[in-house]
């Protein structure tokens, strides 16, 4: 009887031990993902703080701070962030408004990596001479082909991105996707600033932050919001896929700038 009995609270205990070592690794997963990310999205926004602004004949004054869409099952995904931050040490948001066009080797991009979407990359270009324009029509191919060039040095951020892929029949059916996306809000809007003259009571009437403006400038913000769905676990196989543990990760951050056409 006494033999049972001590077997019955072993098998018991047993399983108390198991629960508790599962739910402190899940815990513990949780904790170093969130670490990861955090420091991730740290040096993104320590970059958008960095962000330079240009003023070119024939243009209005502009930050350099982009997001690019790519395709995914025919579906536009913004999971590219471009930031003219003067490369991977900063120091752009030091020099004022600037009177020439961005160069390649000034920017990094954040991204999903191409060679695998688990994976958030910083990209820098520092041996690239090329200039590019923010405002063009090309600038989004330009960063596409950019991100696959030679040129291209990346550095690991996070490698703990969940990955979607679409189910056909209960099979995973095309390309895959790193869960990454960015947008951008500007605040006044270029459309707004478009439609008004300076020194107008339109142009006073702006949403300029903090209502900061004068009859020829005002108070630009333009704010990155990121999102970002993570592993609690380090995911290494291409077939890790739609997983349901995945959890959300929100963050922003914002440069201001002093706008005058």
């Amino acid at each position: 009887m006494s033999m049972a009995i001590s077997s019955i609270l072993i098998v018991a205990l047993a399983g108390i031990v198991t629960a508790t070592q599962s739910a402190w690794q899940h815990t513990r997963g949780i904790e170093d993902s969130q670490a990861q990310i955090n420091a991730a999205f740290d040096r993104i926004k320590l970059m958008i703080s960095q962000a330079g602004v240009y003023h070119v004949s024939g243009q209005s004054p502009r930050a350099g701070i982009a997001v690019v869409s790519n395709s995914w099952n025919s579906i536009d995904i913004p999971n590219t962030l471009v930031v003219w931050s003067g490369g991977r040490n900063g120091g752009l948001s030091e020099q004022g408004t600037i009177t020439r066009l961005p160069e390649l080797s000034e920017i990094l991009i954040y991204t999903v990596d191409p060679a695998d979407p688990h994976n958030l990359i910083e990209i820098a270009f520092p041996n690239a001479g090329t200039t590019i324009d923010f405002n063009s029509s090309s600038f989004n191919n330009t960063i596409r082909s950019a991100i696959q060039s030679s040129q291209a040095e990346s550095a690991l951020l996070s490698n703990r991105i969940k990955c979607s892929q679409y189910v056909l029949g209960g099979n995973p059916w095309g390309p895959i996707a790193g869960n990454v996306f960015f947008s951008l809000v500007k605040t006044p809007s270029d459309s707004s600033l478009s439609s008004v003259s300076p020194g107008t009571a339109d142009w006073m009437n702006l949403s300029w932050p903090q209502g900061t403006a004068s009859a020829s400038s005002g108070l630009r913000q333009v704010t990155v919001n990121c999102e970002v769905q993570f592993e609690t676990a380090e995911q290494t196989e291409w077939n890790e896929i739609n997983s349901t543990s995945a959890l959300p990760f929100f963050a922003s951050g914002s440069r201001y700038y002093a706008y005058t056409p």
